[in-house]
């Protein structure tokens, strides 16, 4: 069974957005776990939309992760509504032209985003200011 997984992102205006969500494709990529990696926006007027990736997708098994920090309403209301499912927090799962999509929970609450958060306070000197 060929699998893939969408990252969906907001979308930006800027180009160095983009330039991060292909720097996360090719790192997942890079591991070998999904046959298939995409990006997809979850705000109605950026393109690719995730019902549009997932069409395009031959995997029969498609994981969508929300590149976001929280339950907001690109996660809670948006996303569900390219899939014609119900609003609100969860995992959600259904099928579209024979393809199992299952939509996940929203980063924001993962530990490794705490971690992410360390970091950032480290490379930018921290490490160096608590020991003072």
């Amino acid at each position: 069974m060929k699998r893939g997984l969408i990252i969906v992102g907001h979308g930006g205006n800027l180009p160095h957005y983009a330039e991060v969500m292909a720097e996360h494709k090719k790192r997942i990529q890079s591991f070998g776990i999904f046959d298939e990696v995409e990006i997809a926006y979850a705000t109605g007027d950026r393109e690719p939309t995730p019902d549009t990736v997932v069409r395009e997708m031959q995997s029969e098994l498609i994981f969508l992760v929300p590149m976001f920090l929280s339950y907001g309403l690109h996660v809670t209301k948006d996303l569900p509504a390219f899939f014609n499912l119900d609003e609100g927090k969860g995992i959600k799962v259904t099928e579209i032209e024979g393809k199992k999509i299952v939509i996940c929970e929203p980063i924001g609450e993962d530990t490794f985003i705490t971690y992410a958060i360390l970091n950032s306070a480290f490379r930018a000197g921290g490490q160096q200011h608590l020991q003072q």
